[in-house]
């Protein structure tokens, strides 16, 4: 499946991707019963929340979409980006496709500063121990474990403080074919 990654934001920060489209992707988020452990922290629980958070200025978010139709495949988003690294976060809509992924990474890898430069070489990640299943899909995607943090994430909706597994990509390593 070809994908494209669309900003949601551009660097001037204009809006790309219609309230429509991210209602919509709001709406899946929910029903897919992925709001508690892609915000396992709280404080995204509703569309204008979800809103909010995608316009903070320390927030660069994009969707990848199917290209044949437009239809959303993954949200992902990037936090704290300075000093050309920042963290990463995922969000798969519907099931998870490896093109998906892989798309999504080399998207974040041709971000540029507006001197061009790129944006970021170095992605960090840190997963709630007991998300297994977002574990899985960031070693798909090219990350690697570097150790658990104890008693790091609080995972509101679980009621439970859990190890943050700490992950990084190095984009400089990153050469578009699937990752080893």
């Amino acid at each position: 499946m070809t994908v494209v990654v669309h900003r949601i934001f551009d660097e001037d920060g204009r809006q790309r991707v219609s309230d429509e489209v991210l209602g919509d992707v709001w709406r899946r988020v929910v029903e897919e019963g992925k709001v508690e452990t892609t915000f396992y922290a709280g404080g995204v629980n509703t569309p204008a929340e979800f809103l909010a958070f995608l316009r903070q200025p320390h927030v660069v978010a994009s969707l990848a979409c199917a290209r044949a139709d437009g239809h959303p495949l993954a949200l992902g988003w990037l936090t704290h980006a300075g000093d050309r690294s920042a963290f990463a976060h995922f969000c798969v809509i519907g099931p998870f496709r490896r093109s998906a992924g892989e798309a999504m990474v080399s998207h974040w890898k041709d971000l540029t500063e507006a001197t061009g430069a790129q944006l970021v070489d170095m992605l960090l990640g840190i997963t709630p121990e007991i998300n297994t299943g977002a574990l899985r899909l960031a070693r798909i995607v090219g990350f690697k474990t570097v150790g658990t943090i104890p008693r790091y994430c609080h995972c509101v909706y679980a009621g439970i403080r859990c190890g943050g597994v700490l992950s990084c990509l190095d984009l400089t390593a990153v050469d578009g074919s699937a990752p080893t």
